[in-house]
């Protein structure tokens, strides 16, 4: 059970560098069944920030895999609840929403067409919007961008092609770019981290391999980023 609470404004924002590991169950690992997600967030020294956990059918994992609705709860360590990530079902676009704890919308990504990969608008409650991109020969690297600039960084582990075959976790390394990226900014981009698991590193075969497409630009568009939007 958790506690809802006010985000804290200040609680990423001492944070340049965070590490984002997917909690793998054993029946997942042993069977291949899908189950629901968990992930934990350390800080650059390993302590432990925040947790996620994924709620989601078990049909619809099962027969709807990549494409199946799904609930992401982000709980600190204490057990409140700090946002929610839920998207609904989606044959070729995804949608995902970004929540506060009182049910109040945070920011969203929308996937957009993209002939050469993927693209996603991250956008806030005032209509403002930034980018997240992967360049096209660096499949495991996502760049958040704003008017240019350069303002996170989202990078999927590369353990090795023998490590990819045998393992089901997926491992992220999120670096923000100074004072400028602001808190609401910060947890939208773990949000972001969330979905590009979701939607480039599982696929129908089990996870740590990428998905058809994934070697286009992908590309995310994150703007303004005030106030309780971004």
């Amino acid at each position: 059970m958790y506690i809802q609470v006010e985000m804290d404004e200040r609680m990423l924002s001492n944070h340049e560098v965070l590490r984002v590991s997917q909690q793998v169950e054993p029946l997942q690992a042993v069977t291949g069944i899908e189950t629901e997600n968990r992930y934990r967030i350390v800080d650059h020294n390993g302590d432990p920030i925040l947790f996620a956990y994924e709620e989601s059918g078990f049909m619809s994992r099962q027969l709807l895999g990549g494409h199946r609705p799904i609930t992401m709860n982000v709980i600190g360590r204490e057990g409140q609840l700090l946002m929610v990530a839920r998207r609904k079902h989606f044959w070729f676009l995804s949608h995902l929403e970004l929540l506060y704890p009182d049910g109040t919308l945070l920011g969203k990504m929308e996937q957009r067409f993209h002939l050469f990969g993927r693209r996603f608008n991250l956008i806030g409650v005032q209509g403002e919007s930034a980018m997240v991109q992967g360049p096209m020969f660096r499949p495991h690297t996502f760049w958040v961008r704003r008017n240019g600039g350069d303002l996170a960084k989202i990078t999927k582990e590369w353990g090795g092609l023998a490590q990819e075959l045998v393992t089901v976790a997926d491992h992220f390394t999120i670096e923000f770019h100074g004072p400028q990226v602001e808190e609401h900014l910060r947890w939208a981009i773990i949000g972001a981290a969330f979905a590009i698991d979701l939607e480039y590193f599982e696929n129908r075969g089990g996870r740590g391999g990428l998905r058809p497409g994934v070697l286009g630009g992908h590309s995310y568009d994150a703007g303004g980023f005030t106030g309780k939007g971004f």
